[in-house]
């Protein structure tokens, strides 16, 4: 499942990932995210993986048909979590996203992830309708 973090604001958004991710997740998280690429242009992803299990084959296919459809789209990304999965999320992410800085971070580390991914971002005086804190 994926959680928007309350505190995403204009185009950064924070995502927790829980349990193992099936097609039903993307379904209702991808219209989401391509909402905030439409009214941004392009997005900054902080992605907390900590209590991450995997996906299902389906939603494998959902993730990859995102990545290469947005892979222009998408700034910043810090990766959040266990060592074991920054070895394929951020090589993977570097490899798509070749416009993108991704990054590994402990999650340790969560605050400054965090940072790194807001650095630079003007105030956009984004109201909490644009990103709802919600689950998926």
């Amino acid at each position: 499942m994926f959680e928007i973090l309350e505190k995403s604001s204009g185009n950064v958004i924070g995502i927790k990932v829980r349990g193992k991710l099936v097609h039903e997740d993307y379904a209702q998280f991808v219209p989401k995210l391509e909402q905030l690429i439409e009214q941004h242009g392009s997005i900054r992803c902080y992605c907390e993986l900590t209590e991450f299990h995997g996906l299902t084959p389906h939603a494998l296919w959902d993730e990859l048909k995102f990545d290469v459809k947005h892979c222009k789209d998408i700034e910043r990304c810090a990766i959040v979590g266990d060592p074991s999965w920054y070895h394929w999320m951020t090589k993977i992410g570097q490899t798509i996203f070749h416009r993108a800085d991704v990054r590994y971070f402990d999650e340790s580390q969560s605050q400054e992830a965090w940072d790194w991914v807001c650095e630079g971002v003007k105030s956009s005086g984004t109201s909490e309708q644009e990103v709802t804190a919600t689950t998926a």
